[in-house]
């Protein structure tokens, strides 16, 4: 309850700090690899000071320079925490559009290179899809993906939308497939990051993402039960 309760007290307190930071660093920054490091920081601090405990196993999986379709389960509202501050990746991610309405958060939101998706409109699923792929090609940014669209449970996944798979194989990069596994007693407790081989997507087109669903779908569901 201490840690809970810290850990809500520090987003509100830290979140507006670096949103302006990244505001300002954003306008300039066109690779995203200094928005990229104050987001990391705003992540680290937080869980920090909030005496949150994680960790990462598999970190030797993710290769150097390289980018990656992240797809990763969704648990918890401190999952972008998380994942933010333990992958020594430079992370943009797929979230509603609502938010980036919010002052200054949603601006930072956008500086930093975040994707916004309509929830309601799935024709406008492509736009964001194009987007991202933008985001991968004029900068440094891995895109993280929670196929699930929503938190979910401890005890399994939710079936797999299938725009973060075309969005890997339309940019030929590698899919990283993470699970947060989480303590489900105390959330902020010994969370741990699992991160698996990444899987090529070179060989795969459009029509097979199924395929690749049902793949990266099996490796994160053994993660879980690592």
């Amino acid at each position: 309850m201490i840690r809970y309760t810290l850990l809500i007290f520090n987003i509100l307190i830290f979140t507006p700090v670096f949103s302006l930071i990244i505001i300002l660093i954003g306008l300039f920054d066109k690779q995203k690899n200094y928005t990229s490091y104050f987001a990391k920081l705003w992540a680290r601090i937080i869980l920090k000071f909030s005496l949150v405990n994680s960790s990462i196993e598999g970190i030797g999986n993710i290769r150097a320079n390289d980018k990656f379709v992240i797809i990763s389960n969704h648990q918890s509202f401190i999952d972008i925490l998380v994942t933010f501050s333990l992958l020594p990746l430079n992370i943009s991610f797929f979230t509603k559009k609502e938010l980036f309405y919010i002052p200054l958060f949603g601006w930072a939101l956008y500086s930093a290179g975040m994707i916004p998706v309509d929830r309601y409109n799935k024709s406008k699923s492509k736009e964001s899809v194009a987007l991202a792929l933008d985001r991968i090609n004029k900068t440094n940014l891995s895109i993280l993906n929670y196929p699930e669209g929503t938190r979910t449970s401890f005890e399994g996944l939710k079936p797999f939308k299938k725009g973060g798979f075309i969005l890997a194989i339309e940019s030929n990069i590698p899919i990283l497939p993470i699970c947060l596994i989480y303590n489900q007693n105390n959330i902020t407790n010994n969370i741990r990051i699992v991160v698996a081989d990444s899987i090529e997507t070179l060989n795969y087109n459009t029509e097979q993402r199924d395929d690749l669903i049902s793949i990266t779908r099996e490796t994160i569901t053994k993660s879980m039960k690592s």
